[in-house]
């Protein structure tokens, strides 16, 4: 999944032919209706000035589900149009292709799967040296020329989609936490888990309602933890019969403090976050180190305000 949405990403130093070509992001599992059933697409990327859709398929193992398989090939290009919220600018037909994305040492049985319903679309095969290209041709001549040849890559694709609903709660907690004290440090009273959510978990907002839905439980289950652990600065507040979400309030921001103060603040909310409990694990390093660049970033700031007032009192002496 990563591998294919980093392939439509510019900016990284992981090559982007797809966006060279004018791909963009359009969807995450988004659900499509196809043949007698449907199909939860993983990433559906589009191509404006041509109407050329990719429905993305990315394959962590080595097996091809026929009956998903079958349905990627009974893909109507309206309905996943309509089920990505897709704004169609140019007049002309559009065309939709799936792809397969696949690690390199499952090539040939995904190859085979793919033969055996007859479902000959392209396979984008990775390691963490290089991409190829196998199976189908590309509709869109630009990408197919992009693959022409093995695609270097410097390493494994970045984690541009961190976390999935099946992923550990502290790997949740590592990316709800952060967000909860860059809120704090906006002299915020409270953050809502959706507008959380959304902070928390970058493209969250072009995820399919139900993956949607489950990573913002994953969220809120995220910020309970949280408020339990370190009370004195975190207040979780369940949804009402009034009110269909939940927040969490702010019981003290370290940006209330004095300027000398309020590092000493981070700090503690710090070390709460580093004592694990029998329902949370100890934070990652990860984790840890979003909050000694934030303690750093707070001390020089208040160095640098320190030296501007001490500037200015010599100033006024002068005059």
């Amino acid at each position: 999944m990563n591998a294919l949405i980093a392939l439509c990403t510019p900016g990284d130093v992981y090559p982007s032919p797809l966006a060279d070509a004018g791909y963009h992001l359009s969807g995450i599992e988004i659900p499509v209706a196809a043949g007698d059933g449907r199909v939860v697409i993983d990433a559906v990327l589009f191509r404006t000035d041509r109407n050329v859709i990719l429905a993305g398929e990315a394959k962590s193992g080595a097996n091809v589900d026929d009956d998903q398989a079958r349905r990627y090939g009974q893909l109507g290009s309206d309905s996943v149009v309509l089920a990505a919220a897709i704004t169609i600018r140019q007049a002309g037909d559009r065309h939709l292709q799936p792809v397969y994305v696949c690690l390199s040492e499952n090539r040939d049985r995904v190859l085979h799967g793919l033969g055996k319903v007859r479902l000959a679309c392209p396979v984008l095969a990775g390691s963490d040296d290089r991409i190829e290209h196998h199976g189908g041709t590309f509709l869109d001549p630009d990408v197919q020329a992009a693959f022409s040849q093995p695609l270097p890559v410097p390493g494994p694709p970045p984690r541009i989609i961190p976390v999935d609903e099946d992923s550990p709660d502290e790997a949740f907690d590592t990316l709800v936490l952060p967000a909860l004290v860059a809120a704090l440090s906006h002299h915020r009273p409270q953050v809502s888990i959706p507008t959380l959510a959304e902070q928390s978990l970058q493209h969250l907002a072009i995820f399919g309602k139900a993956a949607r839905n489950r990573l913002v439980s994953k969220v809120d289950a995220a910020a309970r933890r949280i408020a339990e652990q370190d009370p004195t600065t975190f207040e979780y507040k369940s949804r009402t019969a009034t009110r269909d979400y939940a927040f969490v309030h702010f019981v003290r921001s370290p940006e209330e403090a004095a300027r000398q103060g309020r590092t000493q603040v981070y700090q503690s909310i710090a070390r709460a976050a580093g004592r694990p409990s029998r329902r949370r694990r100890a934070p990652s390093d990860d984790q840890m180190a979003l909050f000694d660049d934030l303690i750093k970033e707070l001390q020089q700031a208040d160095e640098a305000a320190e030296a501007d007032e001490a500037a200015n009192d010599e100033e006024e002496e002068e005059q």
